[in-house]
């Protein structure tokens, strides 16, 4: 692919692709109630707004990367890197004016983006943008799940889920989640080296809090259970995950005033302390006294170490106790 250099003295090593060369996104692209073309096992993105459910599967955004979403009127940008295995989801718009997204290059070890309206660059996973005349603004993160068809579905039965003709499946091949490769011309825009206290490649939950940065392995929550309370910048909040599997996110625990403890059954089932209500891993509570109560969600994300690195040299590392 034809490259360019960008100014390097905004974004040492990131590399542009020519204009003529940019890959196209999703442009509100078609969610439907029909599901032959997904298998159960099958990777997707799982977004669940305003009580309503919606799935991009991994072999559909492998290619563009990018979808740019028309949630029940609500602008969504959607985002996946599948070599780094991380995705993200964002309120498209910035005072109120909506706002389209493309891959533009690379940078920092992954995708680069740019709104097609004034062309500024933006970081694909922290909804900032870098350089041009909106550098920055801040997108609002929005909740976005990674996990199989068939866990989503059992989670969300209703949910709608994007639409693609068999034979895209076949031509996007790898990478999937985890999958240990960095491409040499990715990893030739790093702008540190790579952080090796942990192996590249593992699949963790970065959370976000301001400045500050923590990574949960999947596989150190997995032992931990569906449910850690923990205390993180100050704010008191719940991961909540499904061992074994990539589905991890964080909320705050505290609903109005109250602040819970939460805690799981034998069975996995997790409950909060204080009442006994229920909750699925979206962060709602779906028995008990607060039945319908959602969480609100804390900035989080899974995907490879590396990059969650990158973009956060001076992150911690979860630890079980």
């Amino acid at each position: 692919m034809n490259e360019n250099l960008v100014d390097t003295h905004e974004l040492p090593g990131a590399r542009l692709f020519s204009e003529s060369r940019c890959i196209l996104p999703l442009n509100d692209p078609v969610f439907t109630e029909l599901r032959h073309h997904v298998r159960d096992d099958d990777p997707v993105l799982g977004l669940y707004l305003d009580r309503r459910a919606r799935a991009l599967p991994w072999w559909i955004m492998k290619g563009p990367h990018v979808a740019n979403v028309a949630f029940e009127g609500r602008p969504v940008l959607v985002t996946l890197c599948p070599v780094c295995s991380s995705a993200a989801a964002f309120r498209a718009e910035i005072e109120g004016r909506r706002l389209a997204f493309c891959v533009r290059g690379m940078y920092n070890g992954t995708m680069l983006l740019a709104d097609t309206a004034t062309a500024s660059l933006w970081s694909p996973f922290n909804g900032v943008a870098l350089t041009g005349v909106m550098r920055g603004a801040i997108l609002e993160r929005l909740p976005l799940s990674q996990c199989l068809w068939s866990e989503w579905l059992a989670l969300h039965p209703t949910t709608l889920v994007l639409y693609g003709e068999q034979a895209l499946r076949e031509s996007r091949g790898d990478p999937s989640p985890g999958s240990p490769r960095i491409p040499r011309a990715l990893r030739a825009t790093l702008v540190r080296p790579l952080d090796e206290r942990l192996p590249h490649n593992t699949l963790v939950l970065g959370v976000e809090n301001g400045a500050s940065a923590r990574a949960y392995p999947l596989e150190t929550l997995a032992r931990v259970g569906p449910v850690l309370n923990d205390l993180f910048g100050g704010a008191r909040i719940v991961v909540r995950c499904r061992p074994g599997t990539l589905q991890a996110l964080a909320f705050r625990r505290q609903v109005g005033d109250r602040v819970l403890m939460f805690a799981h059954s034998r069975a996995g089932e997790v409950y909060d302390e204080q009442t006994g209500s229920m909750w699925n891993e979206s962060g709602e509570a779906v028995s008990g006294p607060l039945a319908g109560t959602e969480l609100t969600y804390f900035n989080s994300g899974v995907g490879e170490w590396y990059e969650f690195a990158a973009s956060h040299p001076d992150a911690e590392i979860f630890e079980a106790a």
